[in-house]
């Protein structure tokens, strides 16, 4: 795996949610070659990191008897973090699994965040970086692998599309559309719906469901939330039996639209 790696853009921290990911890109800062184009992986400094003996990148992780990185770890770090680096033009410290970090352990790395040399660059591996202390997470770079952000925009388009479900369920009461404009926004949806591929089909429905039932507990269009949450839920049962999402949509709009 590559990157396009723009040194000029270097920023001094980083939080990778994969780590592989960490270490490409722990490799690509060393790397020696001219261009954006990085990591090489022909260059010495690619060999190195390649086999994890370049001298310029240290790896911190937990102790063997150890579920925590401590304190005293990052102290370390701190006494290294200021001598120059040995071949490459930039010291990478990747911190693995960086969310063992315990309380005084942060504090202390945010300290070196905070007034870093210029040689130096630190990366943490984690996939919970909601474990990291915000003011740690604020002076980082969040990178994430392709797979991991097109997940994420899945998730995003889900939720996107439910609130506008549930928004088209209630805009007789909240923004007192007549039937028709109901009916329209309801339709809207099912075609949106109808494009997902079927593991988002399946969010949606879940979590559609899981605001409906929310919903029914203050609204005042108690009728078709009810009427929509049995129809999500058939609409999961025909899912389960490979009934196409065309069809699905189309069960759930008729359920839900009023003449």
């Amino acid at each position: 795996m590559s990157m396009v790696f723009d040194a000029d853009k270097l920023s001094h921290a980083y939080v990778a949610v994969d780590a592989a990911l960490a270490h490409t890109l722990a490799m690509a800062i060393v790397c020696g070659a001219r261009g954006k184009a990085r990591p090489c992986k022909n260059c010495i400094h690619c060999d190195k990191a390649s086999r994890h003996i370049h001298p310029d990148i240290t790896v911190v992780d937990r102790l063997d008897d150890k579920l925590i990185i401590s304190v005293d770890q990052i102290r370390e770090l701190k006494q290294d973090v200021y001598i120059v680096p040995n071949e490459a033009t930039q010291k990478v410290y990747v911190v693995k699994i960086a969310d063992s970090m315990n309380m005084n352990a942060q504090n202390a790395f945010l300290q070196i965040l905070e007034e870093p040399p210029a040689h130096a660059v630190f990366i943490l591996s984690t996939t919970n970086p909601a474990a990291l202390l915000p003011t740690v997470r604020s002076r980082c770079v969040e990178l994430r692998s392709r797979a991991e952000s097109e997940s994420v925009e899945a998730r995003s388009e889900v939720e996107d599309i439910v609130a506008y479900f549930i928004n088209a369920l209630n805009a007789d009461v909240v923004s007192g559309s007549n039937q028709n404009a109901q009916n329209l926004k309801l339709m809207e949806c099912m075609f949106k719906i109808d494009k997902l591929d079927r593991t988002a089909f399946n969010d949606f429905l879940a979590l559609a469901r899981e605001r409906v039932v929310l919903s029914l507990r203050d609204s005042l269009s108690q009728k078709l939330l009810v009427d929509a949450e049995v129809a999500l839920e058939k609409a999961k049962e025909m899912l389960d039996l490979n009934v196409s999402a065309g069809h699905i949509s189309g069960y759930i709009c008729a359920s839900l639209i009023k003449t």
